[in-house]
């Protein structure tokens, strides 16, 4: 081999050997980042007197389904109520996925930090469950208890999980935002 074939190899190992640190550097960087899991929140859509959605909640719920469908939802939980299984049936359908019940915040919460870790959810409740399921996750909620008539809520929690340093607790910020016709 001549010198300068023998300085073009030396030269492609060591360009070899740098773009490896780069990758492995990479890795450990990706292993060392936080986990976040999104959690959109909403209250079930208008309702009827009794458990059903009347037009407008219907209207509510497939605008749910259309502001949602591109946020890459792995699941759909709903309690087991008509009008929360409605609000979210046509996103649950437009994505095939199941509609996965539950009945209260705590064991619903442990559930999700538990399986649904770096997931995308969206978690349909009632205007006196939602509040305590954004506490129940570590944020602030903006109120305790959402009017009666106020359908138009919806709330994205995200959670941050720090890495595998148990030292560091697990983080919480909350966006509220508006969907579908303005209620009050």
């Amino acid at each position: 081999m001549t010198n300068q074939g023998s300085y073009y190899l030396k030269n492609l190992m060591c360009k070899i050997k740098f773009l490896l640190l780069i990758l492995l550097s990479a890795c450990s960087i990706t292993t060392m980042s936080q986990t976040t899991t999104r959690i959109f929140v909403v209250r079930h859509a208008d309702r009827e007197p009794g458990d059903n959605l009347n037009a407008a909640g219907l209207i509510r719920a497939d605008e749910l389904r259309r502001v949602l469908l591109l946020t890459g939802i792995d699941s759909v939980y709903s309690t087991n109520y008509t009008r929360t299984k409605k609000t979210v049936q046509p996103l649950a359908e437009a994505k095939n996925l199941p509609i996965l019940l539950y009945d209260s915040n705590p064991p619903l919460v442990k559930r999700i930090l538990k399986y649904n870790k770096g997931k995308t959810l969206l978690v349909a409740g009632h205007s006196n469950t939602v509040a305590q399921f954004i506490a129940a996750c570590g944020c602030l909620p903006p109120f305790q208890h959402i009017p009666d008539t106020q359908f138009d809520n919806l709330f994205l929690v995200i959670i941050q999980h720090p890495p595998t340093n148990r030292s560091k607790k697990r983080t919480c910020r909350l966006l509220q935002m508006k969907y579908g016709l303005a209620t009050n």
